[in-house]
């Protein structure tokens, strides 16, 4: 009777964790540069000047139609995915505990994981999660931050 060595029993552990283990792809891209739509403006017209092309419009405002646009209405035509500085490791299938240990809301946590249901109670126990983007976070006793 074969009889595996501890290593293997160890490494097929492992592997076996790590399907379960689900770590976010990062904070969701946010909108940093709006445009006010003016009349006669189409995504093409807008790429005319902007460089920024139809489909990248119609990725970064879903629900755009391109040639209806309505003047006066404001669309983002540049975005940018902030980094994530502080993970923690979930407990539970629910942000409720980490949000409120790290001083966040659920909408701020949302935000920060691009794998999280808007209802936030998807997690995968033993996953890290993003809590924040910024290196002065709540709670960081690191002297450069001030905590005012």
């Amino acid at each position: 009777m074969f009889t595996p060595a501890p290593a293997v029993l160890l490494s097929v552990f492992l592997w076996g964790m790590s399907l379960t283990s689900v770590k976010a792809a990062g904070p969701r891209a946010t909108c940093d540069e709006l445009y006010r739509i003016s009349t006669g403006d189409t995504c093409s017209t807008i790429y005319s000047w902007s460089g920024v092309t139809p489909s990248k419009l119609q990725s970064l405002n879903p629900g755009i139609q391109c040639n209806s646009l309505t003047p006066g209405q404001s669309i983002c035509i540049s975005s940018y995915t902030p980094v994530c500085t502080v993970d923690v490791t979930a407990t539970g299938t629910s942000c409720v505990p980490i949000v409120t240990a790290s001083n966040i809301t659920i909408a701020e946590f949302y935000q920060l994981n691009d794998n999280v249901d808007s209802a936030c109670d998807n997690l995968v126990v033993g996953s890290p999660y993003c809590v924040s983007t910024d290196q002065c976070f709540p709670g960081n006793t690191d002297a450069f931050c001030d905590q005012d």
